[in-house]
């Protein structure tokens, strides 16, 4: 495909209602990128908090509603309905621009919200977190479109950079005050909070995305891409029910929940992606691969500074605040020095540090090593994450056509709900099997299972060129 940074203003790839014609004018808040650069780091700040506190959170809910059981379940059943509405949100990109999508992400992620803060047990906020993941798969999508058509491509890496940084403060504050509003208020209030910034974020993008032509085009409807996503996010929840009950005829479940799983992949990526193909494909493995390793582990730090130390929700969070902090830091530096950093060697450097990072929290463990160590060591892989994600995503979108950056910014999201939920339901079934919250020998075994998608990642980054 044909870059974008390759074509000239007004050509298709173009941004719509902005004057490119003034390569001066390189600062996201300069006036004509002001409303949209304000408004999507305001919801990419909704997202980082609603994120960051559940799971600071989640261990205290799951207790509250008896619901332990559902654990993992409560994060895979988010990802698996944004697998759906990802693509549906990026064809409906491609045929009329960000502004439907976004609209319709809005709304589910609110009525999640609600939904999840008058929960009465663990099975109804898991339906609400559906909701949520529906909601958050269009609005993600939408949002990787509007950037791809209202900034010019020179821009695009120091946004997705920016939106690091649109963490940063969600990732300091967020985890501690969600902790703290779970000890004082209760943790329904964690949901309350998220609600009023999500309509803070939604009035801030009004003007954006007025300035947007729809422009609707002749795209048709991907019937086949979509059926494709149903099938693909019943597979993960049905990798996830084995991962909770790992027994019995349920495994046999689970292989043909993997076939399926590989095959709507196949279908909703770009071809060659399962083999990490040169270019496009290739970047979006290396998303895939490492969003896996980081989510697989994620949510296990605050369980285990829970359970094995006996941290309070505002002190488990430590490790998620200082990560965000970590990974702002990575994505600056790609944000800035991009077109002097090697992409390939840059991809390897971030993965090898996951790699290293996460085996070194599975060996701490291991040797029982004080909390203070882990809560060190989880940051460096957050940092990895950072100098990772920017220029995966950047490089990806420059090799859109205009009627294809739906498809590409979905198919980016896909592999990372794909790569999330698989590892979150793999992580469940090693913790299951070694011995659940027993031992600590199972977070041994999540930790060091997590590694090996990163170290995966590391070995065929080469591929990206």
């Amino acid at each position: 495909m044909t870059s974008t940074r390759e074509r000239p203003p007004g050509q298709p790839g173009a941004p719509v209602g902005s004057d490119l014609t003034d390569p001066r004018d390189e600062r996201l808040l300069a006036p004509r990128f002001r409303a949209a650069t304000i408004g999507t780091f305001a919801l990419v700040s909704l997202g980082a908090f609603e994120a960051l506190a559940l799971t600071t959170v989640m261990p205290r809910i799951a207790a509250d509603l008896h619901g332990e059981s559902l654990y993992a379940m409560a994060f895979t059943a988010t990802l698996a309905a944004g697998i759906v509405s990802i693509v549906l949100a990026g064809n409906l990109a491609d045929r009329s621009g960000p502004r439907r999508p976004l609209a319709i992400g809005l709304a589910l992620f609110a009525a999640g919200l609600i939904g999840a803060a008058l929960a009465p047990s663990m099975v109804p906020l898991v339906g609400a977190r559906v909701l949520q993941g529906l909601g958050a798969g269009m609005t993600t999508t939408a949002l990787y479109v509007l950037v791809a058509r209202a900034y010019p491509a020179r821009l695009h890496t120091a946004v997705f950079a920016g939106f690091a940084a649109a963490w940063v403060l969600p990732s300091i504050f967020g985890p501690f005050l969600a902790g703290l509003i779970a000890q004082t208020l209760g943790w329904r209030w964690v949901f309350g909070v998220s609600l009023i910034v999500l309509v803070i974020a939604a009035v801030l993008l009004q003007r954006v995305l007025a300035t947007i032509a729809a422009a609707p085009t002749q795209v048709p409807w991907r019937v086949a891409s979509l059926a494709a996503s149903v099938v693909l996010a019943v597979a993960v929840l049905g990798l996830n029910a084995v991962g909770e009950h790992p027994e019995g005829w349920l495994l046999l479940a689970g292989a043909v929940a993997v076939v399926a799983l590989l095959a709507g992949f196949r279908k909703l990526t770009p071809p060659g992606t399962l083999l990490a193909g040169r270019g496009l494909p290739a970047d979006v493995t290396l998303r895939t691969l490492g969003t896996a390793a980081f989510a697989g582990a994620e949510i296990y730090i605050p369980r285990l500074l829970t359970e094995r130390d006996g941290y309070p929700p505002t002190l488990a969070g430590l490790a998620l605040s200082i990560t965000g902090v970590t990974w702002f830091a990575a994505s600056w530096v790609q944000g800035r020095w991009s077109e002097r950093i090697d992409a390939v060697r840059s991809a390897q450097v971030a993965l090898l540090l996951m790699t290293v990072a996460l085996g070194g929290i599975a060996l701490s463990v291991a040797l029982d090593a004080p909390a203070a160590v882990i809560i060190a060591i989880w940051p460096v892989v957050g940092f990895g994450m950072g100098t990772l994600y920017p220029r995966l995503t950047a490089q990806a979108l420059s090799r859109a056509e205009r009627d294809q950056q739906g498809f590409v910014s979905s198919a980016l999201q896909i592999g990372d709900s794909t790569g999330g939920a698989t590892a979150l339901a793999v992580s469940a079934i090693v913790f299951a099997a070694v011995g659940g919250a027993a031992g600590w020998t199972a977070f041994v075994a999540v930790f060091g299972v997590m590694a090996v998608p990163a170290a995966i990642g590391m070995l065929v980054a080469h591929r990206i060129r």
